[in-house]
């Protein structure tokens, strides 16, 4: 059983985390509220870092289709 996917979240997971913390960091900031909006938009950069990365993969071929995943039969 093949797991194509799983570098793609963990680095997804990994870049949230530094582009949250660099954030914080760059801020200077450590209330609570701009410790949740960062994380917030942490989550959402990190989403779309995702999307972006697995559209790219599967355009360069990289990545199995969603089209090919589903109807190998």
């Amino acid at each position: 059983m093949s797991r194509p996917l799983l570098p793609l979240k963990a680095g997804a997971i990994v870049f949230t985390l530094l582009w949250t913390a660099w954030m914080m960091w760059w801020s200077g900031s450590f209330s609570s509220a701009n410790v949740i909006i960062l994380a917030l938009c942490g989550a959402a950069v990190g989403y779309l870092w995702y999307r972006a990365m697995r559209w790219q993969f599967e355009r360069m071929g990289m990545l199995p289709r969603k089209d090919d995943a589903s109807g190998a039969s």
